[in-house]
């Protein structure tokens, strides 16, 4: 599995990055930019895809030959999967220009402002499409899997919920769990856990145990309470063992509950190699029967509740806890004609939590520790591989994709938001420009034409007023290129060192 991830892993961030590029590519070309290279990553070329005329050889590890005499463009794939660039013509090689008169107003800087928006925006956009196409992909091409109860309790091995769930403490009568059954009429029978609720500072916290009788673990004098963690909780592998975590419990005149920090519980963590026994757990259960009325509604009744022990144990290999037997279950369906709805709700979701979430990066130092780099990814898109159906895998980079749109957003040297934003800045400034060029062409020509008719009276000679007003044309401004060519230089130099950083901390998390 993990050779797989990888491999998709590589896969995937190779697509992200090309279809972002091939945005800028494309677009570029449309206008007639001359571009020299289109890389995918970074450092050596593994890969060159040009003509040999070019000095292509020399630098890279495998080199097809473009015989086409008219190929202008480089293909390459470097060691550093992190990115791309496409190497478009610009005022800083005006040394190429010089040597190739051809190339002449081919540069990205000799287009028109909203032709400059158009090719800096669209390796963004290609990444907004990516997504969504992901999303509609996901819903419409795969059957789709959920879980309307989480405490409905399904078997899924007689013989280890046998062990695991007994009528009396001693664990020597086993609880008899049947699956759910659909009668005619539309009515079943099925068992739940019991959980039971309390309200702290407005906040429903629950544990699946008596809170009467507290978990205890031998050795420890903490009190915990059983609870579900359904982050840890995959649809591949439904037992609950997956989903059950032990949380620090304190008393109160309605039993135990877990404590509750900033809105989460505090777990305790079983050790690898490490031997652990826990006392039988009280718990509770429902035999529920629900039947659909003729309105579409559903009526439930508590036909018996049962008491019984729930005996878990601990993997010295894994430090979690042992397979029970039983789980939820998963009910599948396919999406038809909603597949539009629902990658569309999937697509404005993500656009706006990812679009919160990156704007706290400037004022909520806090949620820098949310932040991951590659191995992150790798991790988190492997978990969701092995755990859920491959579609959830899928959403997860359509989720990567609008991430990265909305990251190359932010106007920072080096990114495309940057671009964006010194487009604008010069356009802006030239309009202003432009206009007070404008207005004092205005007034000379009131005055060339105030002298020309006094000339006529006069009988001189009459002043050219459209060669004058042709001299007074004003040059466009730019930033200095060498100066943006430094500043892009040195933006592109802190995100490194900055996914140097985070690429450092995410290993360090992993051990």
């Amino acid at each position: 599995m993990k050779i797989l991830s990888l491999l998709l892993f590589f896969i995937a961030l190779g697509v992200l990055v090309t279809i972002h590029e091939f945005g800028h590519f494309l677009t570029a070309k449309a206008f007639n930019v001359y571009c020299s290279d289109f890389s995918i990553g970074f450092g050596y070329k593994i890969l060159k895809i040009g003509r040999a005329d070019q000095n292509n050889r020399k630098s890279a590890l495998f080199f097809i030959n473009r015989k086409n005499p008219k190929a202008e463009t480089t293909f390459s794939v470097g060691i550093i999967p992190l990115g791309g660039y496409v190497g478009m013509l610009g005022d800083e090689d005006s040394e190429v220009v010089a040597d190739r008169p051809d190339l002449k107003g081919r540069s990205i800087e000799d287009l028109s402002l909203w032709k400059k928006i158009i090719v800096f925006f669209a390796g963004i956009v290609m990444n907004f499409v990516l997504a969504w196409l992901i999303f509609f992909i996901s819903a419409s091409c795969f059957e789709q899997k959920s879980i309307n109860y989480i405490d409905q309790i399904g078997v899924h091995n007689k013989t280890l919920i046998s062990q695991t769930i007994t009528r009396d403490i001693e664990g020597k009568e086993p609880l008899k769990l049947e699956d759910p059954s659909t009668k005619e009429g539309k009515t079943g029978e099925f068992t739940v856990l019991s959980t039971n609720f309390k309200d702290k500072d407005k906040t429903n916290s629950y544990t699946l145990n008596d809170p009467f009788y507290p978990v205890k673990i031998e050795g420890n004098s903490y009190n915990y309470a059983l609870v579900f963690e359904t982050s840890n909780y995959g649809l591949n592998d439904l037992d609950y063992a997956n989903a059950f975590k032990l949380a620090v419990a304190e008393k109160s005149e309605n039993g135990y509950f877990p404590e509750i920090e900033n809105k989460t519980f505090e777990y305790f963590n079983f050790e690898t190699g490490k031997e652990y026994k826990i006392d039988p757990i009280k718990m509770s259960f429902q035999k529920v029967s629900t039947k659909v009325t003729e309105d579409n509604k559903t009526e439930s009744n508590v036909l018996e509740t049962i008491d019984g022990y729930l005996h878990l144990s601990v993997s010295k290999e894994t430090g979690k806890f042992n397979k029970v037997g039983f789980g939820t279950y998963v009910y599948s369906y396919w999406n038809g004609w909603k597949s539009f709805e629902v990658a569309n709700k999937q697509f404005a979701r993500s656009t706006s939590l990812i679009s919160e979430t990156i704007a706290k990066l400037f004022y909520n130092k806090e949620t820098w520790g949310q932040v991951g780099g590659p191995v992150a990814i790798f991790t988190q898109t492997t978990s969701i591989l092995t755990n859920y159906p491959f579609y959830y895998y899928l959403n997860s980079w359509g989720i990567i994709s609008v991430n990265l749109a909305l990251f190359n957003l932010i106007p920072f040297p080096g990114l495309d938001g940057w671009a964006i934003l010194v487009a604008l800045i010069e356009g802006i400034v030239n309009l202003f420009k432009s206009s007070k060029v404008k207005k004092e062409q205005k007034k000379k020509l009131e005055e060339f034409e105030r002298q020309r008719k006094l000339n006529e009276l006069e009988g001189k000679k009459e002043v050219n007023i459209g060669e004058k007003a042709e001299e007074e044309k004003a040059k466009p401004w730019k930033f200095p290129p060498k100066i943006k060519t430094i500043v892009s230089y040195v933006g592109l130099g802190l995100l490194f060192l900055l996914a140097i950083l985070i690429f450092i901390r995410d290993i360090y998390r992993l051990f």
